[in-house]
């Protein structure tokens, strides 16, 4: 049998998260504009991108850390920064707590009263919050992995 007639007659399966598996049974990756979409999804809302591709323990687990972290920071009081910081490192925390996505809008509405870090449950809700943010990147930039079939 030629090698063009073999290669036509050779059709696609997908495996569970979606990636076609060829004929030899190895991974072809989805298409980039695909998983940069599933890395969005999953910074907006935390877990989304991993629901996407039905992982579905990380995106339970990744939703649940996030919001606890961000319900906990808020409670405490901690500092939200704002977009017009004065220096890199009020930038960098602006970028942490946009990070957590969608939860960053609800931990603006649970700051009703403003931040309160004159005592330490205040310094460690601020710590708190832009540790979600952060947690939340690096699962989003997990499920963009994931969905180019580099990591699993």
């Amino acid at each position: 049998m030629s090698d063009e007639a073999q290669s036509s007659t050779q059709t696609s399966v997908s495996d569970e998260m979606g990636a076609d598996l060829s004929a030899t049974g190895q991974r072809e990756p989805r298409s980039a504009r695909l998983a940069y979409l599933i890395g969005i999804a999953g910074w907006i809302m935390p877990g989304l991108g991993h629901a996407i591709l039905k992982m579905w323990g990380r995106a339970v687990a990744c939703f649940l850390t996030v919001g606890v972290l961000v319900v906990i920071g808020a409670g405490m009081r901690g500092n939200l920064f704002s977009a017009g910081g004065g220096d890199a490192f009020a930038t960098l925390g602006y970028i942490a707590d946009v990070g957590t996505g969608a939860f960053y809008l609800v931990a603006k509405s649970l700051e009703v009263d403003g931040p309160d870090v004159s005592r330490a449950g205040g310094d460690y809700g601020t710590r708190f919050l832009a540790a979600a943010g952060v947690l939340n990147l690096l699962a989003a930039l997990h499920a963009y992995e994931a969905a180019r079939g580099r990591k699993a």
